[in-house]
């Protein structure tokens, strides 16, 4: 389940980033060393670290608002909300997990994957959250729900930001160690031969 997770992250990223399939699709490509670049980004680790220790927060306040309106709220948007709360949960643990993973350890595919449940699932339900006046929002769940929000709009923008930093740096990387080869090669000695070409 996993590694079939991690390819469809990985077909995604290289249709949205297609300079990525270069660096896949050479069979050396695990062989270039990091350096001492770091391409993680501060800022982005820093909104995920403030958005772990809120989003517990902003559940149980939500769930708190959500009994004492519940009664209030018409059937349809009872089931609506209450659907939207499960989904947002277990989207915000495997997305924030992700983050972690993909900018810490410079992971393309896992930060793709944090991405696009950010943009695709995380984005849409908390505006939903927010504009939907229907579900009779409460000032309190209106506060929460704007910071939340604020969270989610940053860190959708700068993970597009640091994916393709990533991708550019690791193609960098990737001619850089390229031309290193070309060099030794060029600087073999004369008397050592390439295996097959023999002199006749």
């Amino acid at each position: 389940m996993a590694d079939a997770l991690r390819a469809a992250f990985t077909s995604v990223t290289e249709t949205v980033f297609p300079s990525s399939r270069s660096i896949r699709n050479h069979p050396r490509h695990h062989m270039v060393s990091s350096g001492n670049e770091i391409v993680s980004n501060l800022a982005l680790q820093m909104s995920l670290y403030f958005n772990v220790y809120f989003s517990p927060c902003w559940y149980i306040t939500c769930i708190v608002m959500l009994v004492a309106k519940y009664q209030k709220l018409d059937s349809v948007y009872k089931f609506i909300t209450i659907v939207i709360y499960v989904a947002m949960a277990l989207v915000e643990i495997a997305r924030l997990y992700l983050g972690y993973a993909g900018n810490l350890q410079e992971k393309v595919p896992e930060l793709a994957g944090f991405w696009i449940l950010t943009l695709v699932l995380q984005l849409p339900l908390t505006l939903m959250l927010l504009l939907n006046e229907s579900m009779l929002i409460m000032p309190m769940e209106r506060a929460v729900n704007i910071i939340m929000a604020v969270f989610v709009l940053f860190e959708t923008v700068q993970g597009y930001r640091v994916i393709k930093t990533m991708i550019d740096h690791q193609v960098s990387k990737f001619h850089v160690q390229q031309f290193d080869e070309l060099i030794e090669l060029q600087e073999m000695p004369d008397g050592v031969e390439e295996v097959g070409f023999r002199p006749q």
